[in-house]
């Protein structure tokens, strides 16, 4: 396969990389040559299976375990790699979780799981990779959100609050970071074909989804991994703030 970008020398941190989105935009870096730290939570099992999965790519690749929300395993983390490699150019937020719940059923400790994975883990990992990005010429951030950041639904108040704090969060980190020549943007998917996002889907309930978008399909992770890695890339330089949706049309209707 031919490299559509040039990131032979460039390193990476995907958080949330053993599954879904995230180990779609670890094999995509992969493919065009990146050096990518992977990070992943408590599921060892899915370390192991997204590993030798990736071996079959390359070998161009370090898994990393810490959990996002607590800020000490991040500051470890990111002292790994800076004891590896010495810096980082691209920086993916992509972990992420969600407990269902309509409010007033709501157990609070269940919201603040899902803030503290999903907005909070990103602010810590931002936080304590900055140091390591302004080592590189030309570093960037992309945040995973979601259309739910946008337009919101019943029963995901913890996850649709939590996505539209990330896409503030990233035009406010865009401004803070253009100093140092980081730039951050942010990708919001919708209904994407990954096992977290169709847990407790039925089949009807998915054919009825997919039927409404306009181009009459979900998501692919590899749609949500083009997007990120342009993004990244010297192509995207002149692209900061930014929240790009990539949905089939979903918002306009």
């Amino acid at each position: 396969m031919d490299k559509i970008y040039d990131f032979s020398d460039k390193v990476a941190l995907v958080t949330g990389g053993t599954s879904g989105i995230g180990k779609e935009i670890a094999k995509q870096l992969l493919l065009n040559g990146c050096l990518v730290f992977i990070n992943f939570g408590p599921n060892d099992s899915q370390m192991f299976k997204a590993k030798e999965e990736l071996k079959q790519i390359s070998n161009n690749f370090k898994f990393i375990k810490a959990d996002i929300s607590n800020e000490e395993e991040v500051y470890m983390m990111m002292n790994t790699i800076k004891d590896k490699f010495g810096k980082l150019d691209y920086l993916v937020n992509n972990a992420g979780t969600n407990i269902d719940g309509f409010i007033e059923d709501l157990d609070i400790s269940d919201f603040k799981k899902v803030i503290n994975v999903n907005l909070i883990g990103k602010v810590i990992c931002t936080k304590y990779a900055i140091p390591l990005l302004r080592k590189s010429e030309n570093s960037s951030i992309v945040n995973i959100a979601s259309r739910l950041g946008t337009r919101p639904c019943i029963e995901a108040s913890a996850y649709c609050s939590a996505e539209a704090a990330i896409i503030n969060f990233t035009e406010t980190s865009a401004l803070e970071l253009s100093k140092y020549n980081i730039r951050v943007n942010c990708v919001s998917p919708s209904l994407t074909k990954t096992p977290l996002a169709l847990s407790g889907w039925t089949e009807q309930e998915i054919e009825d989804h997919k039927n409404s978008n306009p181009l009459k399909r979900l998501g692919e992770t590899i749609d949500i991994a083009n997007a990120v890695l342009f993004l990244l890339s010297d192509r995207a330089s002149y692209i900061n703030g930014e929240n790009i949706n990539v949905n089939g049309g979903s918002l306009l209707i």
